[in-house]
């Protein structure tokens, strides 16, 4: 998934929705995975974008990432792995976050 470019200063949370993935009466469950990846550029440390810990949102259809700017003109691969109330079902999400000066 694509997200608006942010500037190195900002703060801002992505939100992953998993609601078209999920049936009726599931909802994510259990230790939500969150890794962070330079997609665009190289960066020796890219985790330092994430600015805390991911949490669920409402209803337990989406986890909330909070992240922060990293080196600019620089695009991170935010993932999420994230089991469900359904022991047969784990999904994913990708985002990438580009790092943009702000004009």
């Amino acid at each position: 998934m694509r997200v608006d470019p942010i500037d190195p200063a900002e703060a801002v949370v992505l939100t992953f929705d998993f609601a078209l993935a999920l049936e009726a009466g599931e909802t994510l469950a259990g230790t939500i995975a969150t890794s962070v990846t330079a997609a665009l550029g190289a960066d020796a440390t890219p985790q330092r974008v994430l600015n805390g810990g991911a949490v669920f949102g409402a209803g337990n259809t989406s986890v909330l990432v909070p992240v922060k700017g990293g080196l600019v003109d620089h695009d991170y691969a935010v993932k999420i792995v994230v089991a469900t109330t359904n022991p047969a079902k784990v999904l994913a999400l990708v985002a990438h976050l580009p790092i943009r000066e702000a004009c």
